[in-house]
């Protein structure tokens, strides 16, 4: 797949909760992508340049745009120019790039979706891209957060579990007493881990651990799949 380099608009953007926000880009309606990788944001901010990669959020079969989930760090070399970005602003985005992919070539009927933060983002795209296309395999996402608020698309994931009954969602929380799981996304693993493909994306510490647990119990490597976030 073909690297592409291009000048983006903004034409949407919506906050998510306190700290996330959806942006919505323009770009070739030649642009193709996998469910699963990134782009890059070349981003000023006074004559310093940096270059931020982020995962992206729509399915390749939404074509034309790019949607994109930034969560804002006080102080962040990105954050502070996001926060006045606003419609019509112009950016130079360049991907895809990433190997963290949905396996179509997998035996495994079962594929479990780990992730927290905005880590959930390649996972809405792998699960809104494949859903609708293997109906015979079963999804599992488990979503792990603090507090019910920072579980982003979590009323879009509820509707996907009552229209796909392959597809099974698991939002899990840390610090907020509430009617659903409790606790981190490990406690929540299958006890049988045979014949099953683990996708793995947050934060350093769940992808290491998660990681570390599953081939401590004897999951194969190569069913195991993860993109770590700094």
């Amino acid at each position: 797949m073909a690297i592409q380099t291009f000048t983006s608009k903004i034409t949407n953007k919506v906050f998510l909760n306190d700290d996330v926000f959806m942006m919505t880009l323009s770009c070739p309606e030649e642009f193709t992508f996998k469910a699963g990788q990134f782009v890059t944001i070349r981003v000023n901010n006074g004559e310093e340049s940096k270059l931020r990669s982020y995962s992206i959020l729509n399915p390749p079969s939404e074509k034309g745009k790019i949607d994109l989930c930034i969560k804002i760090i006080e102080g962040g070399f990105a954050s502070e120019n996001f926060k006045d970005i606003k419609e019509g602003d112009e950016y130079e985005v360049k991907g895809p790039f990433g190997h963290f992919m949905f396996d179509e070539n997998s035996e495994n009927k079962e594929h479990w979706l780990i992730s927290n933060g905005t880590g959930v983002v390649p996972m809405y795209s792998i699960a809104k891209e494949f859903l609708p296309k293997n109906q015979e395999i079963k999804f599992t996402m488990l979503f792990g957060s603090k507090v019910k608020k920072d579980l982003i698309f979590h009323q879009e994931f509820i509707e996907l579990a009552k229209e796909y009954p392959n597809f099974t969602y698991v939002p899990t929380l840390t610090r907020e007493d509430w009617d659903g799981a409790q606790g981190r996304v490990q406690a929540h693993l299958p006890e049988d881990l045979k014949n099953k493909t683990f996708y793995i994306c947050g934060l350093k510490e769940l992808v290491v651990e998660t990681k570390e647990l599953l081939t401590e119990k004897g999951v194969d490597a190569n069913h195991i799949k993860s993109e770590r976030y700094s």
